[in-house]
């Protein structure tokens, strides 16, 4: 649509028609253009500042979104696309040890709720027991409950090693570049680690992490204290593959957030034959 000219403005306000009809909220007489009903200029100019006001907050709403609750969605890294699905309602739990740490991440999900617990909480154990399924459920319920919006963030340790190492094929800026990966991981209110460890487990030399590995590592959980890992090794093992300083921001208020599987909760991808 064209802009009005000066002159057109001008044809419009003679057309204007004042009325004997008194708006009740200004007490001023209403006017009418030429077949279109009465209207009060001032209730005009309150409905024109409400839909401003709304298209302001509407856009506020949907960058904050995008920076917090819509993370999760947006952002998550998966090697597993099964998982996606994962929540504490669908979480299957044969044995009490699976129900124990079924109820201690809820607690512990519970308690991220508020942005100013800082703890890392670790799932250790046997293989195909729920550690990731639990973990990304944690960040579901604090995505949907947090008394403040925040970002929650799901990566495979193994497949962002890869996407980090395809990004260097690339001249331009990659979304997965090292800095990028970094920053992002860095700075999200909560993160799961999935599966730490693994990619070193496929190396045939010897288990130890590689330089590239730790440093990337160490540049995400250097400046964390929210983080929730998933890893199948123990405490020496990890102590063989990772470096001290590494270790000592992985274990960063670990105390009591401890959630390990045993053999006692039954591998739900083995298969008999």
């Amino acid at each position: 649509m064209e802009a009005l000219t000066s002159n057109d403005k001008f044809e419009l306000l003679k057309r204007v028609q004042k009325t004997t009809d008194i708006c009740p909220i200004h007490g001023i007489p209403k006017i009418r253009m030429p077949g279109q009903p009465a209207f009060c200029t001032e209730c005009q100019k309150q409905k024109i500042a409400e839909r401003e006001k709304k298209t302001v907050l509407d856009a506020e709403l949907y960058w904050q979104k995008r920076k917090t609750t819509d993370v999760l969605n947006r952002d998550s890294i998966f090697d597993d696309s099964d998982l996606k699905k994962a929540t504490f309602q669908n979480f299957e739990a044969p044995g009490q040890e699976a129900k124990d740490n079924w109820n201690a991440a809820r607690e512990i999900a519970y308690q991220y709720l508020e942005a100013d617990t800082h703890f890392n909480t670790l799932f250790t154990g046997l293989p195909g027991r729920g550690k990731s399924h639990l973990a990304l459920s944690m960040l579901k319920a604090v995505n949907e409950n947090a008394k403040q919006p925040m970002s929650c963030l799901f990566v495979s340790v193994n497949e962002l090693m890869r996407l980090i190492k395809d990004s260097f094929n690339y001249s331009g800026d990659s979304r997965y570049s090292e800095k990028n990966m970094i920053d992002l991981l860095g700075n999200v209110d909560l993160l799961v680690l999935d599966d730490l460890g693994s990619e070193s487990s496929f190396k045939r030399e010897n288990r130890e992490a590689s330089e590239f590995v730790q440093n990337v590592l160490f540049g995400i959980l250097n400046h964390r204290n929210r983080t929730i890992v998933t890893t199948n090794l123990n405490s020496v093992e990890l102590s063989a593959i990772y470096n001290p300083k590494l270790i000592s921001r992985i274990y960063k208020g670990i105390k009591d957030h401890i959630i390990k599987f045993t053999d006692k909760t039954p591998d739900r991808r083995g298969i008999e034959f």
